[in-house]
């Protein structure tokens, strides 16, 4: 089964410049125990391809997602100021992201999860 992008109507603002992925009837998300707390910090560009695999320990016999995406990061951003005027106070890092089946989210511990900008 193919790995799917399914974005939005743009009139919808909640999911204006998201995306889901979607493999079969199958909807996955990012989870903060693999890829870390700042999940809206992180980025898929369009030409990623999907990594497909079985997954191990909880997540035995389901099958897992990943992509190489961008991490958006500023050092020491919380003694930055809240604007920053002209230039961007941050840069972006390559992060291989992992997602999983959204029915399987919040096995781990607490956390939260998310769709991509």
């Amino acid at each position: 089964m193919p790995v799917r992008r399914v974005y939005g109507n743009p009139l919808a603002r909640h999911v204006a410049g998201k995306v889901a992925i979607q493999r079969g009837p199958l909807v996955y998300c990012l989870e903060q125990a693999d890829n870390g707390e700042e999940l809206h910090n992180l980025w898929l560009p369009k030409e990623s391809e999907f990594r497909v695999f079985e997954g191990k320990g909880l997540f035995a016999h389901k099958m897992l997602i990943q992509a190489e995406g961008e991490k958006q990061s500023a050092p020491d951003a919380q003694h930055q100021a809240l604007w920053h005027y002209d230039n961007a106070p941050s840069s972006r890092q390559p992060q291989t992201l992992t997602f999983i089946p959204w029915f399987s989210w919040a096995n781990r511990g607490e956390g939260r999860n998310a769709d991509l900008g």
